[in-house]
């Protein structure tokens, strides 16, 4: 990724690092660059508050050995900005094969949001299970991910958000995104291919709450002057890609404050990283300023890693413009 010269941007493995305080209390520093102006991520804190869990069951839960958060549910209560955070956690109800945990997430003494985690060991999981249809109906597009990487996928056009120290998006311009290129969904689903933007970055299990916010709101798809329509985004990336920059526009028609998510792990992703992944959102209410989303993330062969379900509100958005000091190197 083209990131300005001398500017050392926070990776994302860095960013959900915790430490511990005490043995339920843990330390986070969340970084400008992974905010929302002055908001932070909302699915950053996710990855932290699971960081600080999967932390916690290595040190104080060690003989029922439950390292691996599986399913989370989190409630945002208010917003979070740059800076320290504090996770604290408190046993709920230790199992033989699940443990479940509350946590909390706070800054300057109020909480930002609250839930509820179960663990387990999911390398050691058995039971009943049974073959089922594909997720992906519609089916998306073919991609060859090699090709991808290049934009030479027919199928597929890639875009990357710039870093700027002024501009609103800054926590999505740590990835990349493959949007279709002709076979478009349903106005209410979202398609992506999705990699970070660093070369030498790889997404691991503990950044899937992360990685399960960063989905292109299809609320943008009914908003006939949105820039990021989904029959508007290809030729916007086309052209940025031939230019050798990267897409421009930070304005989206609404803001999307996220009100719940629950996530639910299938399975671990590869020890070493995954440069890949697959998305799907597909809303199926969107009424009176709130609508839901459904979230498949995928690997690289179209196995179900994790799911997960927001509720989430439509409000008014300020209108950010282009910044034209934004660097215009492509990192595609």
């Amino acid at each position: 990724m083209a990131y300005p010269p001398g500017k050392e941007i926070v990776p994302l493995r860095t960013a959900i690092t915790t430490t511990p305080l005490d043995s339920h209390s843990y330390l986070a520093n969340i970084p400008l660059d992974h905010c929302y102006l002055k908001t932070a991520h909302g699915g950053l804190l996710v990855s932290v508050v699971v960081v600080a869990i999967q932390q916690y069951f290595r040190s104080n839960q060690t003989a029922r050995s439950h390292p691996d958060t599986f399913s989370i549910d989190t409630a945002f209560l208010r917003p979070a900005g740059p800076g320290e955070v504090t996770v604290v956690i408190k046993d709920v109800k230790p199992g033989s094969n699940f443990s479940t945990v509350h946590f909390a997430l706070l800054q300057d003494g109020k909480d930002r949001l609250v839930g509820y985690a179960m663990n387990t060991n999911l390398d050691a999981e058995k039971g009943i299970s049974f073959p089922t249809p594909s997720a992906l109906n519609p089916q998306p597009p073919p991609a060859d991910l090699k090709r991808l990487a290049t934009q030479s996928d027919p199928n597929w056009i890639g875009y990357s958000v710039p870093w700027h120290p002024t501009s609103f998006l800054k926590a999505i311009s740590h990835l990349q995104f493959f949007s279709p290129s002709r076979a478009f969904t349903p106005a209410n689903i979202t398609d992506s291919w999705i990699r970070l933007a660093a070369d030498d970055q790889k997404f691991t299990t503990e950044m899937l709450g992360s990685v399960a916010d960063h989905w292109r709101r299809m609320i943008e798809n009914y908003a006939p002057n949105s820039m990021w329509r989904q029959e508007k985004v290809p030729a916007r990336a086309a052209e940025a890609v031939k230019e050798g920059k990267d897409i421009q526009g930070f304005s989206t028609s609404y803001g999307y404050p996220t009100l719940s998510m629950h996530l639910e792990i299938k399975k671990k992703l590869p020890t070493e990283g995954a440069e890949w992944l697959f998305m799907r959102a597909r809303s199926t209410v969107i009424k009176n300023g709130r609508f839901d989303a459904e979230i498949l993330i995928l690997d690289e062969h179209l196995d179900v890693v994790a799911l997960s379900h927001q509720v989430a509100l439509v409000t008014k958005s300020m209108q950010i413009p282009d910044n034209p000091r934004e660097p215009r190197n492509s990192h595609l």
